[in-house]
């Protein structure tokens, strides 16, 4: 791994979401490139972790689909083709469209704000980027993550929050060099100004439906 890693502190945080979360940075950013092997002492030994916590997390990025487990052989970090964008894009559509759902009724009235500005702050992000320069497209997609974060914990349901950070770890990975937009610039800055109203008038069907049209689910 990266020398950038370095040792993992003991803190309350479970080591294993800690190394999961360290690994994973390191195959998103290329620090770990796709078709390269792995092996858990070795990260066990730069993170100043047990091996235990390590295979934990592996195990999990392995059901992401980030790395490739042959038990007794080898652990190596997967090839991403083009069908894994495609797949990583309709899962987080349907977890971010049933987050939306559950979390607009269930809302504390400062995680409506948020959740409200948040929206908003996608709009505002639309301003700068150029479609056709993935690099640009960086700071509209930090303003998604943190509203379709923001949504998976309103929901209440804890595991909507750990499935949505799973899901875009794996959407990030995919996206490496190569981000898209699901929509037009326009259509995003005209949906999420609905998704805020909506979110605002606690309309949960609206809401849901504004989401599902963003990743292609339903028709506009």
């Amino acid at each position: 791994m990266s020398n950038k890693t370095g040792p993992l502190e003991q803190d309350n945080q479970r080591l294993a979401d800690a190394v999961y979360e360290r690994i994973g940075e390191a195959i998103i950013d290329g620090a770990l490139e796709p078709g390269s092997r792995i092996r858990d002492q070795e990260i066990a030994a730069d993170l100043g972790v047990s091996r235990m916590p390590v295979r934990e997390a592996l195990q999990r990025l392995e059901r992401i689909g980030l790395v490739e487990m042959s038990a007794s052989r080898f652990t190596r970090i997967t090839e991403v083709s083009e069908q894994d964008i495609e797949d990583a894009i309709e899962f987080l559509g349907y977890q971010a469209a049933a987050a939306t759902r559950m979390a607009t009724p269930r809302m504390t009235e400062a995680q409506r704000e948020r959740a409200a500005m948040l929206a908003r702050a996608v709009v505002a992000s639309c301003d700068g980027p150029n479609p056709d320069d993935p690099e640009t497209l960086q700071p509209l997609f930090q303003a998604l993550n943190a509203l379709w974060s923001h949504l998976a914990v309103s929901s209440g349901n804890m595991m909507f929050s750990r499935t949505h950070s799973e899901a875009w770890f794996a959407l990030e990975r995919a996206y490496r060099g190569r981000r898209r937009l699901t929509q037009p610039l326009d259509a995003i800055r005209r949906d999420f100004e609905k998704l805020a109203a909506a979110i605002e008038a606690e309309d949960v069907d609206e809401a849901e439906r504004l989401v599902r049209v963003q990743f292609k689910i339903t028709e506009g």
